[in-house]
C-alpha cells in the first residue's frame, strides 16, 4: 500500500512539473535529430534512463557479490573437509601409535637381555 501512495505522489510531482514545462525542444543524437519535443519528457527520459543505469550496475553488483560469497563458501567447505580428514588421519596415527607402544613394551618384556 505504501508503494502505491508513493506511486501516486510521484506520477502527481511528475505531472505537475509537465505542466510547468512544456516547452518544446530539440535533441541531437549524433546525426539524427528530435524536434519539437516538450522540456519535461526530455527530464523524465534522463531520469529513467538514469535509474535504468543505476538498476543495471545494481544487479551486476548483487551478481558479483554471489558469485564472491560462492567462491568463500566453496573454500570454507573444502577446508572443513580437509580438518575432518586431517582429525580423521590423527585419530589413526595416534592408534598406530598406541599399537606400537604396546608392541614395543611387549617386546622388551620377552626379550633375554632384559635384567632379573
Amino acid at each position: 500500500m505504501f508503494v502505491l501512495i508513493l506511486g501516486v505522489i510521484f506520477g502527481l510531482g511528475i505531472a505537475y512539473f509537465a505542466t510547468q514545462n512544456t516547452t518544446p525542444v530539440t535533441i541531437h543524437f549524433a546525426n539524427y535529430m528530435l524536434e519539437q519535443v516538450p522540456l519535461y519528457l526530455v527530464i523524465v527520459g534522463s531520469l529513467f534512463a538514469g535509474l535504468l543505469i543505476a538498476w543495471i550496475l545494481y544487479v551486476a553488483r548483487c551478481v558479483s557479490s554471489r558469485v564472491a560469497i560462492y567462491e568463500k563458501d566453496t573454500a570454507v567447505r573444502r577446508a572443513r573437509q580437509t580438518a575432518a580428514d586431517l582429525e580423521q588421519r590423527v585419530r589413526e596415527l595416534e592408534a598406530e601409535n598406541e599399537r606400537l607402544k604396546r608392541a614395543h613394551i611387549s617386546l622388551a618384556e620377552r626379550s633375554p637381555h632384559a635384567a632379573p
